[in-house]
């Protein structure tokens, strides 16, 4: 029996997989959305959600959840991805990996800039904030997005690696319990609504989708965009040189 890196999952199933987690992303986040614009739905439990969370905080909760809310910083975890990515394609000396974990992590960002301008929903009061204080648009979670999409992605990653049940079951527990606490320690710190969080963790899901219907022709397309660049430089007319 060939062992469990060696099995090969067809193309036009991760291809459907990736499809049905774009479709089922994009709906959920639709659902939040609309929820958030007609002040119904799951919109209903964010001042609830935020309530009860204040009259729980403690001096340690605080310390940890600050502390897991600066390593999910766009700001921390960018350079992270960065060094990661390029670590992966030295080490393994391939480039797939880190074209993937990439452009992921790129896609969540510009989708976090874009839909914050577009919503433009205001964050909780800065009087339930600890410090210091946020005041850009807060729907969805920057932080959370980029937190829960680099591990989905990851988990992703090692799963097409040692596609095994083990793999997949304890990544996306990882995954699961580290995008939590991410989420979590955004509501805790009254930078969010419960829907900023939630409505992170769906397009997180959509991001992966992409990924993993995109991998399949990533070679493919590598080799489409190398073709077309050596064939723009034979047919460049070479310089007469004057003598």
């Amino acid at each position: 029996m060939p062992p469990a890196r060696d099995v090969v999952v067809p193309h036009a199933r991760r291809t459907v997989a990736g499809l049905a987690a774009i479709v089922v992303g994009l709906l959920a986040f639709a659902a939040v959305l609309d929820g958030v614009d007609e002040h119904g739905d799951l919109s209903v439990w964010d001042s609830p959600v935020l309530t009860w969370l204040l009259s729980h905080r403690s001096a340690g909760a605080t310390s940890a959840l600050q502390a897991v809310s600066f390593l999910a910083d766009p700001a921390v975890l960018a350079p992270f991805v960065i060094v990661l990515a390029l670590g992966i394609a030295w080490r393994t000396r391939r480039v797939r990996p880190a074209l993937l974990l990439g452009g992921a992590m790129a896609l969540a960002v510009v989708t976090s800039s874009g839909i914050k301008v577009l919503v433009g929903r205001a964050r909780p009061p800065l009087a339930v904030m600890i410090a210091p204080p946020e005041t850009n648009p807060g729907f969805p979670s920057g932080h959370t997005l980029g937190a829960a999409t680099f591990l989905l992605v990851a988990s992703y990653l090692l799963w097409t690696w040692r596609p095994t049940t083990r793999t997949a079951v304890v990544s996306l527990s990882v995954s699961a319990m580290g995008t939590i606490a991410v989420a979590a320690s955004r509501l805790y710190l009254g930078y969010h609504w419960l829907t900023d969080v939630t409505a992170s963790m769906a397009l997180a899901v959509t991001i992966v989708g992409v990924v993993i219907a995109v991998d399949p022709l990533l070679p493919a397309l590598v080799r489409w965009s190398t073709m077309v660049a050596v064939r723009r430089r034979n047919s460049t007319p070479s310089v007469p040189v004057v003598s």
